[in-house]
């Protein structure tokens, strides 16, 4: 990839890419200069770029960058916060709202669990286009998600 087609990439999907980090940290000049980060990023580290999805690569470069900005910040969730979530969680019925939330509680997850987690909240995908996607069985999909909402039950008690 030379700068020509990093110049084309910011212009295809530079919108994708805010959007992306606006859902994630709640925070239009942040999402701004976390878009200019993860192009940032996208250059430097241009040769790990295999060749599948442009979208893809940029958009798992995003939420790293993303959630690593998060960790830096203050936590401002309340466990009551946190409580709802997982309330709100056990009824997928429910209209799912509170990105900033799950993307503070994904800083405590592992990669994999980051994967799926994203794609599930963030895409709003279904389990098996979750799998597909990542090229995992369902299975795995609803246990790494049973997990991280295990986790976050485990945080709250804790930060109570």
């Amino acid at each position: 990839m030379d700068t020509v087609d990093l110049h084309v990439w910011y212009e295809r999907y530079g919108e994708a890419v805010f959007r992306r980090c606006l859902r994630i940290v709640g925070d239009e000049a942040l999402a701004m200069d976390l878009l200019q980060e993860t192009f940032l990023r996208a250059h430097k580290y241009r040769a790990s770029f295999k060749g599948a999805s442009a979208l893809s690569w940029l958009l798992t470069i995003a939420d790293r960058t993303s959630l690593t900005a998060l960790g830096a910040r203050p936590r401002v969730s309340s466990a009551e916060e946190v409580e709802r979530f997982l309330e709100t969680e056990a009824d997928p019925k429910e209209p799912f709202t509170q990105h900033r939330l799950v993307a503070e509680l994904l800083t405590r997850a592992d990669e994999r669990t980051r994967a799926i987690v994203m794609h599930r909240y963030f895409d709003e995908l279904e389990l098996e286009d979750i799998a597909r996607r990542l090229d995992v069985n369902e299975r795995t999909v609803r246990r790494k998600l049973e997990q991280f909402l295990a986790d976050s039950r485990r945080f709250v008690e804790r930060r109570a």
